[in-house]
């Protein structure tokens, strides 16, 4: 999976749109900054989300906003799209399903943000650290990750296959932003 420098130059000098946290958006400046593109990464405080929010394309962040001004929204489509240009994404379609695959079972770990949603505070930690404790609703999808990149992954490494990919990527991201501090409790 190399990467294609006429494909990759479509991106260069693109503008990545998301707030000043990793979240969504980290796995696509992640692959930006491994593809080697020189882009603007563009973080927009919450202050003034409001302002921009109807002139996106769904409503929502991130976006990415090539040189010719086309627009490409949500999160894993961005990904996948920049993936495929600088050479981590599968070319073999049974691989790319099986990296898809792990990126759509990856989306679930979101799901710990509406733990313990309207609980007081104590509450909400307790229910969020029992849901990623064993058990716990998140920590038997995250056991079925690994079960799975131990299947499909190549032992050395990568999440699918032999090279690294989109899913390596947004393995570490997800993982790593679900361990952070930004979900109470966890």
């Amino acid at each position: 999976m190399a990467a294609n420098t006429a494909t990759a130059a479509t991106l260069q000098g693109a503008t990545f749109t998301y707030f000043p946290m990793p979240g969504r958006g980290e796995t696509v400046r992640l692959l930006l900054a491994l593809g080697h593109v020189a882009f603007t990464d563009n973080r927009v405080p919450g202050k003034d989300w409001g302002a921009l929010k109807p002139s996106t394309p769904w409503g929502q962040m991130p976006f990415l906003t090539l040189r010719d001004g086309r627009t490409l929204a949500q999160a894993r489509a961005v990904a996948r799209f920049v993936a495929q240009h600088v050479g981590m994404y599968p070319a073999d379609f049974y691989q790319a399903a099986r990296v898809d695959e792990l990126l759509d079972a990856l989306e679930d770990i979101g799901g710990i943000n509406g733990v313990g949603r309207g609980k007081e505070q104590a509450e909400k930690e307790a229910d969020r650290l029992a849901a990623v404790s064993p058990g716990g609703k998140i920590h038997a999808l995250l056991t079925k990750i690994d079960a799975f990149i131990g299947e499909h992954g190549d032992g050395a490494g990568h999440s699918v296959g032999n090279a690294l990919t989109v899913a390596d990527v947004h393995v570490f991201s997800v993982t790593s932003n679900l361990g952070s501090g930004f979900f109470d409790g966890v």
